[in-house]
């Protein structure tokens, strides 16, 4: 569940892109790992946080980071993430 409106939305995120930032603050963030079978790590606002994003295939789903978060980084590489973050 989340509070609040839009803030960013992206359906290809991928290590490639590094950091990323959300443009506002948020109340919450999600993740989905699309890959079948490569879990990914994402670090956000700059780490040291980091979290583990299961691959799809291993029964994934949206993953939702409650808080303030600017900016993430896909550190795994040939994974691709969808994203929306609500603030």
């Amino acid at each position: 569940m989340h509070n609040g409106s839009l803030v960013y939305s992206n359906t290809a995120v991928a290590s490639t892109d590094g950091v990323v930032s959300t443009g506002r603050h948020t109340s919450s963030i999600k993740f989905l790992n699309t890959h079948a079978t490569t879990n990914a790590v994402v670090r956000v606002n700059g780490g040291p946080r980091s979290v583990l994003i299961p691959a799809i295939a291993s029964g994934g789903g949206y993953v939702e980071l409650l808080g303030d978060y600017t900016s993430f980084e896909v550190v795994t590489a040939s994974v691709t993430l969808a994203v929306i973050a609500f603030g």
